[in-house]
Order: structure tokens, then sequence, then C-alpha cells
């Protein structure tokens, strides 16, 4: 009777412990890329990141696409803005305030802090589960181990959440700070904070993830709209190029991710502005109606004739069509106009290669090749650039590719295949070649790292 109490304690303990590491793993997101609304989020951001002592390179932006009210900071110097939430950004102030709030999360190490103390609130998780377990094997009743359980578990719960609202009120004083710096309204705080109040009311069973990391208290939403109110800053201020490219940012976001049927009832013909002449144009594009969707594009090309990111529309449009000579053209225009956006230069080589001309290859690999050196964490990129490389009959740089692709995908035995191919091939005591066995490095950590993870102990 005694070993057989034994050994369970010992499963329940590894149990929890196995429970504990699967919660601390990476969960995949739906993520989105695109070069205008990246452009936008950096324009938006980079100065923040500045005011906050931040290298805005070391910091990355994830959109994902979800239609939650939710952003977050994760590992290190990551950002992630959820659709929804931009999209119930109605004015550039309030994601102005969502962004510079995150960016205190950085600049003030929360997240190494954060996870210390995690580990402390898993441990005395464990505590709890073990004491009840004991409590049940010695009464011989579950409802004492419940009382125990629920009673730890309440505590542990209550202190991890006093050190997240600390951490909450220190962001919130950071991110008045930055936006005080760049003479910028922190109004916008007040109406995502009334925005969020709102939402809980309406979703009182179901509250948003921002809601459950963020929690607000009267105490933080009263200190910033003193704060607004004392500042000599006028309400709402902002820099006055902002309010076109946050209207082109949810009229984009509109359009791709809502029914044309939805984004025709928000954008009627009769507005006549460019955020709504785009949203139209996506909502043709999408059902399909070709020309009705290029009447729109063209008007606002009659009056942005310089603007990138219209010619890359215009380009993504026509290629999707099956019009790829005229999809080129557009997206040669739109490179010529910003010669340095990854994702631009990516799109470009994509169409060079749908012609089918080996002739275009030697240009789609010099436009790839330059896109990775200014972003190399787009998995699709590298798959791009490895169709390229082998079409081009250069196997060894296409296995590389591949390797890299499998890296960013979390995949290292893909990319010790790839590899076992591709080291072979190239060229000793070359960068390729030295890339490489970096790589393999690489993967055989990743690769031991997953299976620690699996086990139990």
């Amino acid at each position: 009777m005694a070993k057989a109490t034994h050994r369970c304690l010992l499963s329940v303990i590894g149990i929890i412990f196995c429970l504990l590491l699967n919660t601390g793993q990476a969960q995949a997101v739906p993520l989105i890329r695109d070069a205008e609304i990246e452009h936008t989020l950096r324009t938006y951001a980079n100065p923040i990141f500045r005011s906050n002592g931040l290298k805005p390179s070391a910091v990355k932006i994830f959109i994902v696409n979800d239609d939650i009210l939710n952003a977050y900071v994760a590992g290190g110097s990551n950002m992630f803005l959820y659709t929804g939430l931009i999209k119930s950004c109605t004015t550039p102030d309030m994601l102005l305030g969502v962004i510079a709030h995150e960016t205190g999360h950085i600049s003030g190490g929360h997240l190494a802090q954060g996870a210390e103390k995690l580990k402390n609130a898993e441990l005395g998780t464990i505590m709890t589960f073990v004491l009840g377990a004991a409590a049940a094997a010695a009464s011989g009743s579950p409802d004492v181990a419940a009382a125990v359980i629920t009673g730890g578990q309440s505590t542990v719960a209550r202190n991890f959440l006093a050190f997240t609202r600390a951490h909450e009120e220190a962001a919130d004083q950071s991110a008045l700070n930055a936006l005080d710096k760049l003479n910028i309204s922190a109004s916008g705080m007040v109406k995502v904070f009334e925005l969020l109040r709102r939402h809980d009311r309406e979703r009182s069973k179901s509250r948003d993830p921002y809601l459950l990391t963020h929690p607000l208290t009267n105490l933080r939403i009263e200190h910033v709209r003193n704060h607004v109110e004392k500042s000599k800053i006028p309400e709402g201020h902002y820099p006055s190029q902002y309010e076109l490219m946050h209207k082109r940012m949810i009229a984009k976001l509109y359009g791709f991710l809502e029914t044309p049927e939805r984004t025709l009832m928000k954008y009627p013909q009769s507005d006549k502005s460019v955020a709504g002449r785009m949203a139209r144009a996506i909502a043709y594009y999408k059902m399909p109606d070709l020309n009705k969707s290029m009447q729109e594009m063209e008007s606002l090309l009659a009056e942005y004739p310089n603007d990138p990111f219209f010619h890359e529309l215009k380009g993504q449009i026509l290629f999707e069509n099956n019009r790829v000579k005229e999809s080129l053209t557009s997206y040669q225009r739109a490179v010529q106009l910003l010669p340095d956006s990854a994702l631009i230069l990516a799109e470009l080589a994509r169409v060079e290669m749908a012609e089918n001309n080996p002739a275009q290859y030697g240009s789609a690999i010099k436009h790839l090749e330059k896109s990775v050196d200014i972003d190399n964490s787009n998995p699709s990129t590298w798959r791009l650039l490895a169709t390229a490389y082998g079409k081009a009959k250069n196997d060894g740089l296409s296995a590389l590719a591949l390797a890299e692709e499998a890296i960013l995908i979390d995949d290292p035995n893909q990319a010790l295949s790839q590899l076992h191919k591709a080291i072979p091939i190239l060229k000793t005591g070359t960068p390729p070649y030295q890339r490489a066995l970096d790589l393999k490095a690489r993967a055989l950590d990743v690769q031991r790292e997953k299976q620690k993870e699996k086990s139990p102990f």
C-alpha cells in the first residue's frame, strides 16, 4: 500500500513537470507580412524605440492575423501586434500608445524578470499539487486535496498578478515618458484603455488575452488620464503624416481580411478617399472583378504616381490574375521607388521566375539575395531562393537555402538533411561553405534541445 502511494506521487509530479514544460514552449501564431503595413508600423515604432534607448533594428515587429484585441512582447525583443487590435485603433495615437507601452516592457527588462517570477509561480503550483496528493493519500478524501490545491493556486496566482500589475504600471509610465519626448499626446492610451474596458464588459465571460496579461485598474487609467490633462501637448496631437498612413493600413487590412461584401459596405462607392479606393480595389480583386479593381488602382496612381506601395498592390492584383508581364512592370517600378524593401524585392523575383524564362533567373537570384541580405527571417524568401538556385543548376546553394528555411521553421532534421547535400558540393573555405557549417552546428543544438523537451526529466 505504501509503495503504491509512493509510485502515484511520482507519477503526479512527473505529469505536472511535463505540463509546465509544455506551457513554456512557443506557440505557433498565424503571421502575415505586408510591405506597406510593416513600413507604417516601423514609422510609428522606431522613434519610440530610440526614445527608450533601443536600437530599432534589434526589435522585431510581427503582425498576428487574429481578430482579438491583443499585443505582447516575447522572446527578448519581439513585439506581436494583432490585426484585431490594429483595426480597432481608429486613430494613430491609439496604436502609438500600445507600441509605447509594449516598448516599455522591453526597455524595462520585464521579460527576464517575469520569466524568473513565473518559474517561482510554477514551483508554487507544483508544490500545491504535491501537497494535495499527499493530503489525499493521508486522509483518503479527495475534498481535502481539492482544498489544498485550490488555496495554494489562488495564492500563487495573486502573487504573480500583483507582480504583473507592477510591470504594467511601469510600462505605462515608460510609455508616457517616451510619448512626451516625441511631442505626442498620450490621449491615445486613454482611448485604448476605454476600448478595452468597454470590450471587457461586453465579453465578460470570455476576456480578451490583452486584459488577462495586461490587467487594467482604475488607478492605472486615472494616472494616464491625469497625465494627459496636465500635459502641455495638445490632446490628440501626433505627426500629421500618420493620419493617411493609418487610414491606408486599416483599409488594407480590412480589404484583405474581410469579405468583399463587408469591405464594400464599410467603403461604399460614395467614399472617394484614398483609403476607400484602396479598400475597394482589393475587394473587387477578390470578387473577382479585375476591371473595377484596376479602375480604382489607376485613379490612385494618377494621384500618387510615385507611391511604391500602390505600384506593388497593382502588381499583386495583376499577377494573381495571370497578367504576369504587366505585373512585372508594376513590381519593377515599385522596386525602383523603394529599392530596400525585402518583401517587394522577393515579390519581384517571384514574378520574374513565373515567366519561366531562363534569362530572368539571374535577375531573380540577384533580387532574392538582396532581399535576404536585408531581412533573413522570412522562410518563404529562402524557399523561393532555393527554387531559383535549382533552376540555375546550383544545387549546393539550393540545398543551403532550404536549410536556412528549415532552421527558421524550427525543423532541425530537415536542415541537417539539406546540409548533408550542400556541404560536399560547396567549395571549402567559401562564405557559403562556412555558413553551412554554422547552420549544421545550430541545427544539432536545436535537435538536442528538442530531445530534452521530450524527456520527462
